[in-house]
This record gives structure tokens, C-alpha cells and sequence, in this order.
């Protein structure tokens, strides 16, 4: 009588080895998916893209160490969610190398339609809508909301062109944890473009001033000649003034706008100034004071270049960046580490004359230099006439004034920043990542703030984020991941199968 086919050795050996695949694929799986887990919680990537779009920044994290408060960072869809976004893990990736990184950081995951009343709880400010993209940075009592979007920077066309996570995070964890942020006042009284409370005259005055409290100021208004200047104040912006400043004419010291300008500066403070060429002529004591400072406004009069021009008409002129050896050059010299520098625009405006030579010095303390200049194709024109008053010049566009002096050993800065139109701080030009106005307005607060101000956080352009490995190393990498394991595997099976054969 045959034996059964269940009793056999080949059945039996046979069983084992099936036994054997399964357990071994299932603790493979297991393996994966506990590894998976785990590289999403701990950052366990390689980041092998050209410009490290998923690395945290040494400038990143050098801001975060100095911060000692708790911050908790909140998205309102499950990790797996957040990964599976071509956005959004963008934003996530970044979250979990600052919770890595930094003890005082951590991220948590509440999926905002299973669990509205976690949200509901956490005291954002009124108004606020969580959506799937949402992201909250909470610290104590006070949390700040932004969308993923807010993460990115778009294009003219307002597509996403770049990662700009980093400036975005940062600037949320300083606002919920910095108490002491450094004054930035607007100045009033003069018909300027002004932010306040209810909106502003201008949407440029709004978007620079949003900039200046992303980077951590405290942006106030101030009329000079009612109020004084906080010893805690920083930078004064006059952007497009239309009356003139009081000077030695006015009622009594108090009122005297000029000298605590001139005071202000003594104390080592910055000063941005943004005129229109049609009001220009009428800010006497200001512009004379600013002549002192080596610049002088060419008012009445506009420059045009229809060869390097955004506009048929040639008013929205391309600015070209200064001299790399040159003072000006630099504020922006983090822009040419990329392959093709930003695009400055500015809109009908009025050279800046520098008053003494470029990069030369007065008293051997006050250095002028052009940070933006433009092309030797541009015309000048006459706002009354609308003719042709000189051509085929460089004119500057946007001056930079540095005066060092040197207290107890330790050199000490006052700058003066000033551009020839207010286009040149347009919503339109800082708000979209084609141009470079912003980027050079950022090196400006990072030079006359004095304080930690995030200019120096580099954006992310997506048309680097390839993988910049060379195929040598690719191969390696392949290799290494392809058979390094498997043949170790194997060599282990070949010894346990030697061994009890020999056993």
C-alpha cells in the first residue's frame, strides 16, 4: 500500500520551504513597512538634489537655535496624505527635519475632517478656515495658520517655481515666540504710502511692510514731527512722500523731522527712501539732507530703454546689477550663485545721482556705490516735454550709502537705501519669484536691521531639483541597494545549509 503523499519527505521538506518563503516575505514586508514608518518620522532620506531643496540650511537652522520657547507645528491631513501630495510633502519633509534637529520642535498629524475639535482648540485667530493644506505653528497661547502655497514662491504665470519652506516656517516660529522684535516705522504726514491697520494707500506699502513683519520686525507707523523715535527702532521707510520734511523752519525742536532723521542715523539706525520723480522737486530739506549721504535725485525726469524693457513702451525698465567688486554688490551677491541671476525690474524712474565717486568715501567715513544701474541703451526724458534729454548712459537705479565709525574698538554701520521710483517695491515685482527686487530688499533688512532678520534663507528653485549624482555614483548607489543585501542573505543561507549538512 502506497503512503500517503502528506507523509512523504518531499511533502514535508517541500511544506517547510513554503513555510519558509512565507515567514521570510512577511517579515520582509514587516520589515519595510516598520523602516517606511520610521524614515517618515526620523528623516531618514538622502537628498541628492543640486540646489538640497529637502536639506535644512545652515542659515535655517542657526535661526532656530535660537530659539528656546516650545513650538508645535500642526497639519491638518494624515502623513500619508501629506506624502502623497506633490506639494505638501514639500512642507512635511521640512517639518520633520526641524522636529529632528531641534528638541524644542514637534510635529503632529490631525486629519481636520475626523477631528475638527482638535483644531477647534488650539485658539486660531478669528477668521481662520482649516483646510487640508493648512499649517499651524503654535508656541504658549499664540499660533499663527498659513496654506501650503504660502510654502512656495509662484511665477509671473503664478505657477509654483520654487520651495521657500524655510523662510516660511522661520518666520511663523519668530513670530509666535520672538516678544522683542526690532521697530521698523513708516513715516506719516507726508502723503505717503502708508500701512495701517485698515489697508494702506498702496498695495506696495502693504506688501513691504508684510515683508518687513515676516522677517521679523515690528512695523509701526510714525509721524516725526509729533512723535519720537523708539531707542529700539532699526530702520525708518519713507516710501513715496509727496510733501516736504520740517526742518530748521519748524516751530520748535520737537517738530524738527530732519534732525531726528539725522539723530536717528547718528544712533546707527537704517533708513530706506522710495521718491516719484513727479514730487521729487518739492522735497527740499529732505533731498538736501540726503545729498549729505552722497545721493541726489534727478528730478523731472524719468529714464526709458526699449531694448532691456518689460513694456512696449520701454518705462518698465530691466535693471542690471552693479559691479561685483563694487559696496552694492554686496547685498546680493547670494543671487550669483544661481545660473541666471534674477531679473530686478523697476517702473519710470528718475536716476540717482551719486554725488561723489562710486565706492569712494567722504571724511573717510560715508561710502556711496549704485547697487542697480541701467543699460547704456537707456534714454532720459523730460516729464514736461516728453523729449529725449540725454541717451546712451548708465544711470543709477537704486544707491546704497554705508558711514563706519568705530566705538570701543568694534566697527559699527549706518546705511541709507534709496530707489529712484516706488515701482521698484510694486506688488507686483516683490511678490512674484521672477524678479529679484524682493531678494534685494531682503539683503537690506538683513544689512541695516542689525538683528536676526531672515534674509539670508536661501529659496529653492524647482528647475534644480534633479538628482545631480554622476552616473558612477548612481551605479554604485543601485548596486549597493540591488545585490549587496541579497548576496548577504544568500551567503548566510549557504552557511546554516553547510553546516547542517555537516552537523
Amino acid at each position: 500500500m502506497k503512503s500517503s503523499i502528506f507523509k512523504s519527505r518531499k511533502f514535508t521538506y517541500g511544506s517547510m520551504s513554503l513555510v519558509f518563503c512565507i515567514f521570510f516575505i512577511a517579515i520582509v514586508i514587516v520589515f519595510n513597512a516598520i523602516f517606511s514608518s520610521l524614515a517618515m518620522k526620523y528623516n531618514w532620506y538622502t537628498d541628492m538634489t543640486g540646489e538640497k531643496v529637502f536639506t535644512l540650511s545652515d542659515e535655517a537652522k542657526e535661526y532656530i537655535a535660537d530659539v528656546k520657547s516650545d513650538v508645535e507645528i500642526y497639519f491638518a491631513s494624515d502623513p500619508d496624505e501629506l506624502m502623497a501630495s506633490s506639494v505638501m510633502r514639500y512642507v512635511y519633509n521640512t517639518a520633520i527635519e526641524l522636529q529632528t534637529d531641534f528638541r524644542n520642535i514637534s510635529v503632529e498629524c490631525h486629519d481636520f475632517i475626523r477631528d475638527p475639535a482638535f483644531f477647534a482648540g488650539l485658539n486660531l485667530p478669528k477668521g481662520t478656515t482649516v483646510t487640508a493644506d493648512t499649517v499651524i505653528v503654535k508656541s504658549g497661547t499664540e499660533t499663527i495658520s498659513s496654506k501650503g502655497e504660502a510654502f512656495f514662491t509662484v511665477n509671473e504665470a503664478g505657477e509654483l517655481w520654487a520651495y521657500n519652506g524655510e523662510y516660511r516656517f522661520i518666520s511663523n516660529i519668530m513670530q509666535v515666540t520672538q516678544s522683542d522684535a526690532p521697530i521698523v516705522y513708516f513715516t506719516t504726514g507726508h502723503s505717503e504710502d502708508v500701512p495701517t491697520d485698515e489697508g494702506s494707500t498702496s498695495a506696495a506699502a502693504l506688501t513691504l511692510a508684510g515683508l518687513f513683519h515676516d522677517y521679523g520686525f515690528d512695523v509701526r507707523p510714525i509721524d516725526l514731527s509729533r512723535e519720537d523715535i523708539a531707542d529700539d527702532a532699526r530702520v525708518i521707510v519713507i516710501f513715496n512722500p509727496k510733501y516736504d520734511f520740517l526742518g530748521i523752519e519748524a516751530d520748535d525742536e520737537t517738530s524738527n523731522e530732519i534732525d531726528k532723521l539725522d539723530k536717528f542715523m547718528d544712533g546707527l539706525g537704517g533708513l530706506l527712501v522710495f521718491e516719484d520723480a513727479e514730487y521729487c522737486e518739492g522735497l527740499t530739506n529732505l533731498n538736501e539732507y540726503l545729498e549729505e549721504w552722497g545721493i541726489s535725485f534727478r528730478s523731472g525726469t524719468h529714464i526709458i530703454d526699449r531694448e532691456h524693457s518689460m513694456t512696449v513702451d520701454g518705462v518698465s525698465i530691466l535693471a542690471k546689477y552693479g559691479s561685483s567688486d563694487s559696496f552694492g554688490a554686496s547685498l546680493y551677491s547670494k543671487l550669483r550663485n544661481f545660473d541666471g541671476m534674477p531679473r530686478s525690474i523697476i517702473r519710470k524712474a528718475m536716476p540717482v545721482d551719486v554725488l561723489w565717486d562710486s565706492d569712494s568715501t567722504m571724511s573717510g567715513t560715508r561710502t556711496v556705490s549704485p547697487m542697480l544701474m541701467s543699460y547704456d541703451t537707456s534714454e532720459l526724458i523730460d516729464n514736461e516735454t516728453g523729449e529725449t534729454a540725454e541717451s546712451g548712459k548708465e544711470y543709477p537705479l537704486l544707491t546704497v550709502t554705508l558711514e563706519s565709525r568705530i566705538i570701543d574698538n568694534n566697527h559699527y554701520y549706518s546705511y541709507v537705501m534709496a530707489a529712484g521710483s516706488p515701482s521698484f517695491a510694486s506688488n507686483n515685482y516683490l511678490v512674484s519669484g521672477a524678479y529679484g527686487n524682493s531678494d534685494v530688499i531682503f539683503s537690506a533688512m538683513k544689512l541695516i536691521g542689525r538683528d536676526s532678520v531672515l534674509a539670508d534663507l536661501p529659496f529653492r528653485p524647482f528647475d534644480d531639483t534633479s538628482s545631480k549624482a554622476t552616473t558612477a555614483q548612481s551605479t554604485t548607489m543601485t548596486f549597493e541597494l540591488t545585490f549587496i543585501i541579497p548576496v548577504v542573505i544568500a551567503l548566510v543561507g549557504t552557511v546554516v545549509i553547510i553546516r547542517r549538512r555537516h552537523s
